[in-house]
């Protein structure tokens, strides 16, 4: 995997006002052109916070998820208690 096209799509996120509201608003259609793979296109429509923290996405990126409102209008809470899902099980959702 490759971690370019989940960090390009969190700076426009801080950076693009027209792709935050698409983001907030259509995140599967916000998402069709970026250079993304399929499951890091899925977590992020998903808001899987856990899966894209262990592909390796950086957690201060992500924070810009909730602060956003992005990805359907995740709020501070819900981003944390998805995230959280981490601190419990830290190998939950990768095994094989």
């Amino acid at each position: 995997m490759s971690l370019y096209g989940i960090h390009k799509t969190l700076y426009l996120l801080q950076n693009d006002l027209d792709f935050r509201e698409l983001l907030r608003t259509e995140p599967a259609r916000a998402l069709a052109d970026l250079p993304l793979t399929d499951a890091e296109r899925h977590a992020l429509v998903e808001g899987d916070m856990a899966a894209l923290y262990r592909m390796g996405a950086h957690t201060f990126l992500l924070s810009r998820i909730p602060r956003f409102n992005a990805l359907g209008g995740m709020t501070r809470e819900e981003y944390q208690r998805r995230l959280s899902v981490v601190l419990r099980d830290p190998d939950e959702g990768i095994r094989a």
